[in-house]
């Protein structure tokens, strides 16, 4: 009778019952795990859609196009990131060769809605980054 009445003023305290927690105990572990997994396919997706940042040796590895500068390369890079994806996700940039990559923005520009300019920049971005990366 003793023990009985320990136990109930236990369950009445409101501490969960050691049965109780052994039995929750796989489920957290479970509810862990899963979110251990998304974290990783999260973080593994923003690798796969690396866009490399503008620099100052993009720009010296396009000298001899005069037309391209900083400022367009910036905006090849935004168009890339922001038009491209509205479709697709963003290929990795070396995937393909410089000759595909500008019969790739060629025939995909119409449905991303962009103008020639813009489609130059987008082309004179990708083709900055593969030479900088060789």
């Amino acid at each position: 009778m003793l023990q009985w009445v320990r136990r109930k003023k236990f369950a009445m305290a409101g501490a969960p019952s050691p049965a109780r927690e052994a039995r929750a105990l796989p489920r957290m572990r479970g509810h862990a795990c899963k979110l251990i997994i998304v974290c990783c396919i999260s973080v593994s997706c923003e690798l796969t859609n690396y866009v490399p940042p503008v620099t100052q040796q993009m720009a010296a590895s396009n000298s001899r196009r005069q037309d391209v500068d900083l400022n367009k390369l910036r905006e090849g890079r935004t168009l890339f990131v922001h038009r491209c994806i509205e479709c697709h996700t963003l290929p990795p940039l070396w995937h393909y060769t410089s000759k595909d990559w500008t019969e790739i923005v060629n025939s995909m520009s119409h449905r991303a809605s962009l103008k020639p300019a813009e489609r130059d920049a987008v082309i004179a971005y990708i083709l900055a980054v593969r030479a900088t990366e060789r």
